[in-house]
């Protein structure tokens, strides 16, 4: 009987310690939780707060670098260079291209590059596509005509009319007939075959004035569309002027 006794109290205090051991364990898993709990916001504070300094610290170096760059521009400007500033304009437009006043600012510097740097030619009539000076990809060029010639032909023609077949000689396609054209011929490029890269840009209106951006770096052509063999006489005067240069030498004729 005794013995029995002694058994069950044996079991008793072993269910008790199991108890408390469960206790313990899960206490203890409880507390470390909550630790970690507290460490990782602890750490997504302090992460946060070093994220805003950073952002801080990237916004202040934009502003810095945008008002160095603003302030070039305007040296370059005042110094006439106007192209050099419109690139450091770019930068900045680029960047922050919702800065207050940059699109007002480049338009401002393309009038003045355009009023500053002009060439101007007269062309005759009864010229074929003259070179007129070098242009460059993505730069603005503004062409502009003035004075009045006499448009003279005789000619026989048939139902189809005047021929488009050959813009080099003969009337150009999509240009209104006595009207000033413009066409770029563009810079030979050496990676391409001989032979390859000599074929000219499409003949464009021009008429009194036009502002147009090249799609490759080359020599503008101009002349007047009329038909060969035509009997028109006179000159037109012609201003060309923004991201231009004089033809070199051996291009002039």
């Amino acid at each position: 009987m005794a013995r029995y006794q002694f058994l069950a109290i044996s079991c008793s205090m072993l269910v008790c310690v199991v108890s408390a051991a469960i206790v313990w364990n899960e206490g203890s898993s409880a507390i470390a939780q909550t630790s970690k709990s507290k460490t990782k916001t602890g750490t997504s504070k302090k992460s946060t707060a070093e994220t805003k300094e950073l952002d801080a610290r990237a916004e202040k170096n934009l502003e810095n670098f945008l008002n160095d760059t603003a302030k070039l521009a305007e040296d370059f400007e005042k110094a006439g260079k106007f192209e050099e500033a419109q690139e450091q304009m770019r930068t900045i437009l680029r960047l922050k291209p919702d800065l207050p006043g940059i699109k007002e600012r480049m338009e401002k510097l393309n009038e003045a590059l355009f009023e500053s740097n002009e060439i101007d030619v007269e062309q005759d009539v009864k010229e074929g596509w003259a070179m007129r000076v070098l242009v460059a990809k993505g730069k603005p060029v503004r062409v502009e005509s003035t004075g009045e010639y006499t448009l003279s032909f005789n000619m026989k023609v048939d139902g189809g009319g005047l021929s488009t077949k050959d813009p080099g000689t003969d009337m150009a396609a999509g240009v209104r007939c006595g009207a000033l054209m413009g066409m770029v011929f563009p810079t030979p490029d050496p990676s391409k075959p001989q032979g390859k890269n000599d074929k000219p840009g499409e003949a464009f209106e021009i008429g009194t004035s036009k502002e147009f951006t090249p799609k490759d770096d080359g020599v503008l052509l101009l002349r007047v569309n009329l038909p060969p063999g035509n009997k028109s006489i006179g000159k037109l005067k012609v201003r060309v002027s923004g991201h231009v240069k004089p033809l070199p030498k051996e291009l002039r004729g």
